[in-house]
């Protein structure tokens, strides 16, 4: 066991918890909280638990960037608030992402969190014997000791024994062989929010084995509206949630509906039009290779754009006319270093286009983001369920650009 390692996280930990409660937050809410938690947590042994403390003080620094930076923005315009893009027609429209309650709620009970590390610590788990979320494998775990612990399924495996279709395992054995030089490197880097670095350069430990799931590989209904390359090309992983590492049904009695973690996309593909019933938000954390390499599209539910074709008490079906002459001024290009915060609200239809022609070796690259979903403990509105979009001339396959797409988008409640 590698002491000096154990004792940097302890002191990062210890030095996040001794900073002052922002002044925006009651301190009431957030000292001495109580915790409950969703399902039991293990009980580890000495030489175990030394991993499961790596794991969590490194848990602690992401989730404690995460808050400063959501709530440090540089637009004077905007009060301990950071800057997003949520719709992207008529050139982009932004807003003060800290102004949303759910935002808001995600933001204390994070500090909640940060607050009472040790409360929060008993619905905080390895989570090895789930079977379902995997390890990137090769360097990325050769270079982790907690993932070496971890001892979970490699990509790899899964992509040779739970995935059938050829072209996707192909694709995912490039994704698996190049993940480590995909999410580490010069290349992945902050925006200027952020007060220090979260990426895996600098919490490798966490990236390692926060344990992910490639959620399109596997055979199912909904895939046959993606993409190969994309259903072998990405993956996400949670770190505060109800399928997470930290798992808290609710805090002071409140529900907790954070979800945080991290995704990866290949580039050179088409992450395909899509929605949910939650808000969801990215941090780009990669520097383009070229001008507008990553560009996103993004339209809220109620844009004069759709047209509803289909309605009943659980969805309304809408269509969207993505070859419209006007419609490449609606994909907004977006990098680290520019717009690098989107915020998706409830059945936003939006998509993500990865540009891999600049690249020297784009087997190598992928998109790397900071990722959350803000109210997913909202069980009424189909719990973040992802729903892929299809091609209007020919349901059932991929909606991709060009053409009328169709998309059913949840009857909220509220």
């Amino acid at each position: 066991m590698n002491k000096k390692l154990i004792l940097i996280s302890l002191l990062i930990s210890n030095t996040a918890m001794a900073e002052k409660l922002p002044d925006f937050l009651d301190s009431a809410d957030i000292e001495n909280a109580s915790f409950v938690c969703l399902g039991e947590t293990p009980d580890y042994s000495k030489q175990d638990q030394k991993y499961v403390d790596i794991l969590w003080d490194e848990t602690l620094r992401y989730l404690n960037g995460f808050a400063k930076a959501l709530t440090n923005g540089e637009q004077a315009h905007c009060l301990n608030s950071d800057e997003a893009i949520y719709d992207t027609s008529a050139g982009g429209q932004k807003f003060c992402v800290m102004e949303r309650r759910d935002m808001q709620l995600m933001v204390k009970n994070i500090y909640q969190v940060l607050h009472n590390p040790q409360s929060a610590k008993i619905c905080f788990g390895a989570r090895r014997d789930v079977n379902w979320i995997y390890s990137p494998g090769g360097e990325l775990e050769q270079k982790s000791p907690v993932a070496q612990w971890a001892k979970r399924m490699s990509f790899n495996e899964f992509f040779k024994q739970k995935v059938t279709n050829k072209q996707v395992q192909k694709q995912g054995k490039i994704f698996t062989d190049n993940f480590y030089k995909m999410v580490t490197g010069d290349e992945v880097k902050m925006p200027s929010a952020f007060p220090y670095d979260i990426s895996a350069n600098a919490l490798p430990n966490l990236w390692a084995a926060a344990g992910w799931f490639p959620m399109y590989a596997e055979e199912s209904k909904r895939n046959d509206k993606n993409f190969n390359n994309v259903r072998g090309g990405y993956a996400y992983a949670e770190i505060i949630g109800h399928w997470g590492l930290l798992r808290i049904d609710s805090i002071n009695g409140e529900k907790v509906g954070a979800e945080v973690g991290m995704t990866v996309q290949s580039v050179d593909t088409l992450y395909p039009f899509h929605n949910h019933a939650i808000s969801e938000m990215y941090y780009n954390m990669r520097l383009p290779a070229c001008t507008n390499q990553f560009k996103s599209l993004a339209i809220k539910a109620d844009s004069p754009l759709l047209e509803t074709v289909k309605e009943n008490d659980k969805m309304r079906r809408v269509r969207f006319d993505a070859g419209q002459p006007n419609v490449d001024a609606m994909w907004l290009s977006g990098s680290s270093e520019r717009d690098p915060l989107l915020y998706f609200h409830q059945n936003t239809i939006h998509a993500f286009d990865v540009d891999g022609s600049c690249e020297a070796k784009p087997e190598e690259r992928a998109i790397v983001s900071v990722w959350a979903r803000s109210n997913a403990h909202d069980t009424r509105n189909d719990y973040g369920t992802t729903l892929l979009c299809e091609s209007a001339k020919q349901p059932g396959t991929p909606a991709k650009k060009g053409e009328t797409i169709q998309c059913d988008l949840s009857k909220l409640k509220w």
